[in-house]
């Protein structure tokens, strides 16, 4: 008699799409890392370059706009706010909202932080023909459920 495991075919991670993109992610932390530094993380800075492009907003806000669930978020924000790059303040008429604002000390570190944040892009992406570089953002963003068009 057969038994049931000797008819199970099993995975080949190269085509498998979870496992590649734990190794895409992995690249992205070694060269976030290699690039950056581990002084402040991607998801940190994202929240650095919202507050920066768009100004104050609540941390719910900011959540959104990154995608970050609301543990990371605080967490995140927690720790920026610890390095004095960003203020909370609590809004008096609703205590669960925080309002997020960049100190100058925020401003000065996303400053420099911005062209090593794009060094890690273009380090990412210098495996493709720059031709292709449109396409896989389409396809990423698809995989992420954001769709193909930019956010």
């Amino acid at each position: 008699m057969e038994s049931l495991t000797s008819r199970l075919v099993p995975h080949v991670f190269a085509d498998t799409p979870g496992h590649l993109i734990r190794l895409l992610y992995q690249r992205h932390n070694a060269i976030w890392n290699a690039t950056v530094g581990d002084s402040i993380t991607p998801t940190q800075f994202a929240i650095l370059n919202v507050v920066y492009a768009e100004g104050p907003m609540t941390q719910q806000e900011v959540s959104v706009r990154i995608s970050a669930d609301t543990s990371t978020m605080a967490q995140s924000a927690g720790a920026l706010e610890r390095k004095n790059f960003i203020k909370r303040a609590v809004n008096p008429a609703d205590k669960r909202e925080r309002r997020i604002t960049l100190t100058r000390a925020g401003r000065r570190e996303y400053a420099q932080l911005l062209p090593k944040a794009d060094e890690v892009q273009q380090l990412l992406f210098s495996v493709l023909a720059p031709d292709g570089h449109d396409a896989a953002l389409t396809v990423l963003r698809t995989l992420a459920g954001l769709g193909s068009a930019r956010p």
